[in-house]
């Protein structure tokens, strides 16, 4: 008689059943694991023996075979650990628990003791569609999956807790009730915003790229604020939705990175520039997200951005665009949501004092131009906002003054910026995105209003400094942020005249 467990698998965010069948027949005393297992997946036989032996159950003599199926996808992790051992334990006759619409998730120690798996979270919202009404899993995987409402969830710790069980769950194991979710905003002791002194035309690109979704690109002598700035930027944006929370921990999860449960405060990413392909785009075997998907409803900062290798930064572009990455690993697929706000931060030069004003550059103009070269112009094209921060000499009196009015200014920054995002959702509900960014040309042109004196400057504009279709719609989608701040309901000159300042041209050598 075969005796069936569930378990699941993921290939990326992508969920599946397996089916575990065991089997028992007298012969040669054998445990054969089959169904195109990994190293990880074989060693399992080992950890299941002793498991079983220290919770006081005896190995029978029997030729056993557990096949994983579908057989024909591979299969790599130790989430199916549990599932394997209940359905030991059923083929023994020392469990008697209907299994139909349960499945099992956890690894096993030696003794018995039930460990947390990777990719928890996204496991269980996949066996929920499946149409799972029950799930078992590690008790240290409690707090990943705490509100999820529409399926039951039972945890354990040891595997003798499953041996008191007849034919149903409760009341020998209590049930996992949903908590609410509590969003928090990434919350300094003292805020990174607030410290900002001068720069405000930076500090003004920043509000608009936060409220907008915008991409941003800081451009400066060493010393001028860029990196604290780009720091500063999750301060400005709101809280996760539980929506969102759900999404980016799904993603920390495959990754491994959720120790302390639920992620509840957005992203920030800051890969160095000696980061590795896979490490930022993602790949690997089995296939594991990136940094770019890492910071997926958050931010992701690119600081020494001219010193990122080339075919790197050119790697940026499709995920850009797309909000999304396309992994294959031989036969296998697999598409990670990045869905960020790119903020970089790079010295005009090598020596970085190209234009400054306080201090002469020493390259030379054929340096200076091969190391702006390494940001190709597809590249620059993604990026929204470019700002040039310059070195401000001020009195140390202005900066305690401006310092007293900081606290106020920023209080009212982040309303406005709360208020545009607001206002933007509502308006490209339609669209099924949530801020300007978002739009493709077509949609930016059915819900932007513009006036013709701000059609025809852009017009203008465009022809006068040859910008490309994208640099058209992203100064559109600029102005439409900059009004929305503003709580105008059309894009007037002055808007776009404000957006078109934030372009290249006006730093290029």
């Amino acid at each position: 008689m075969v005796f069936r467990t569930f378990s699941a698998a993921s290939i990326g965010l992508d969920v599946y059943p397996v089916e575990v069948e065991v089997d028992g027949k007298q012969g040669v005393p054998q445990f054969l694991l089959i169904g195109l297992a990994s190293r990880a997946v074989e060693e399992a036989k080992e950890r299941i023996t002793s498991a079983l032996q220290n919770c006081n159950i005896r190995i029978r003599s029997k030729r056993t075979v557990v096949n994983l199926a579908p057989a024909a996808v591979p299969k790599s992790g130790t989430t199916f650990d549990l599932a394997i051992a209940v359905g030991l334990l059923k083929m023994y006759g020392e469990l008697q628990l209907q299994t139909d619409h349960l499945a099992f998730l956890g690894e096993l120690a030696l003794d018995g003791q039930v460990k947390p798996i990777i990719g928890a979270l996204p496991l269980v919202l996949g066996l929920m569609k499946l149409g799972f009404q029950s799930v078992i899993l590690p008790e240290g995987n409690a707090a990943e999956v705490s509100t999820l409402k529409g399926i039951e969830l039972y945890t354990i710790h040891h595997l003798n807790q499953l041996l008191a069980f007849q034919d149903t769950l409760s009341p020998q194991l209590p049930r996992l009730k949903p908590c609410p979710f509590s969003s928090r905003h990434t919350h300094l002791s003292t805020p990174i915003f607030s410290s900002l002194i001068g720069q405000s035309r930076a500090k003004r690109a920043a509000v608009i790229a936060a409220a907008g979704g915008h991409n941003l690109l800081l451009i400066g002598p060493p010393g001028t604020g860029k990196t604290q700035l780009a720091k500063a930027f999750p301060e400005l944006l709101p809280s996760l939705t539980e929506s969102e929370s759900i999404e980016v921990t799904a993603i920390h999860s495959i990754a491994g990175l959720t120790p302390q449960g639920l992620v509840t405060s957005r992203p920030f990413r800051q890969p160095h520039h000696s980061v590795s392909r896979t490490a930022l785009i993602g790949g690997g075997h089995p296939l594991r997200p990136g940094e770019l998907s890492l910071a997926h409803h958050g931010v992701l900062f690119l600081d020494e951005l001219l010193e990122f290798p080339t075919y790197l930064l050119d790697m940026l572009r499709q995920p850009l665009e797309d909000r999304q990455i396309a992994l294959s690993f031989s036969t296998t697929k697999a598409v990670f949501p990045a869905n960020f706000s790119l903020v970089a931060a790079t010295n005009p030069c090598p020596c970085g004092y190209y234009r400054a004003i306080h201090k002469p550059c020493i390259c030379s103009p054929r340096s200076v131009e091969q190391y702006q070269q390494k940001l190709s112009g597809p590249l620059l094209d993604r990026f929204d906002l470019v700002v040039s921060m310059e070195t401000e000499r001020r009195l140390f009196t202005e900066w305690q003054l401006e310092t007293s009015q900081i606290t106020d200014s920023e209080i009212s920054v982040k309303k406005h910026i709360d208020s545009c995002q607001k206002i933007q959702r509502q308006r490209y509900q339609q669209f099924k995105v949530s801020n300007v960014s978002q739009l493709s040309g077509q949609q930016c042109q059915q819900s932007s209003q513009l006036l013709p004196s701000a059609r025809q400057l852009l017009n203008r504009e465009c022809l006068l400094h040859n910008l490309s279709g994208r640099k058209y719609w992203s100064v559109i989608k600029i102005a439409q942020t900059i009004a929305d701040l503003a709580q105008t309901e059309t894009i007037t000159p002055e808007h776009i005249q404000e957006a078109l300042s934030y372009q290249w041209n006006e730093h290029a050598s």
